[in-house]
């Protein structure tokens, strides 16, 4: 009898396991960018007071462990400032207090949390990014191999 419930437990742990390795799996994993307008939110207060931003689906289709980066327009910055992660893909809108513009509030979007400290250089401006394909005009981008790799070494 142990042995059975020690087969059947090892059975549903290696079931998770494999559940896990595959959504971790970074062939799953998409890399975007994202563009936002300080005009109408600050996002590093969101990050400072909550430890993550908010953003709105609209036709976005994320999955958690994506990654986000965040191009930054407005307040000087016109630069990707933020690596983060999609940590849940159907979170209720918490960020009021950094809006700028009128709250819109959001019983549906996305969540991202930082997975690295914000860049403050000047290398991944628009310049830099139509170098490497990225047009200064798209607000949301899948990104290739290239594109992460330059960006990334910029996180590290």
């Amino acid at each position: 009898m142990r042995f059975a419930a020690y087969s059947c437990l090892m059975a549903k742990f290696l079931k998770i396991l494999n559940t896990k390795v595959q959504k971790i799996d970074m062939n799953t994993i998409k890399h975007v960018l994202l563009k936002g307008n300080e005009s109408f939110l600050d996002h590093t207060k969101s990050i400072a007071l909550y430890g993550k931003l908010y953003w709105r689906k609209s036709n976005k289709k994320l999955n958690v462990g994506d990654i986000v980066y965040l191009f930054m327009s407005g307040k000087g910055h016109y630069q990707i400032r933020y690596k983060l992660e999609v940590t849940n893909t159907s979170v209720t809108r918490q960020d009021e207090e950094c809006w700028l513009a009128p709250f819109v509030p959001d019983n549906d979007c996305f969540e991202f949390t930082p997975v690295a400290a914000m860049y403050e250089g000047e290398e991944l401006g628009f310049n830099e990014l139509e170098m490497i394909g990225i047009s200064r005009y798209v607000q949301y981008a899948v990104l290739n191999n290239e594109q992460i790799n330059f960006i990334d070494k910029y996180f590290e």
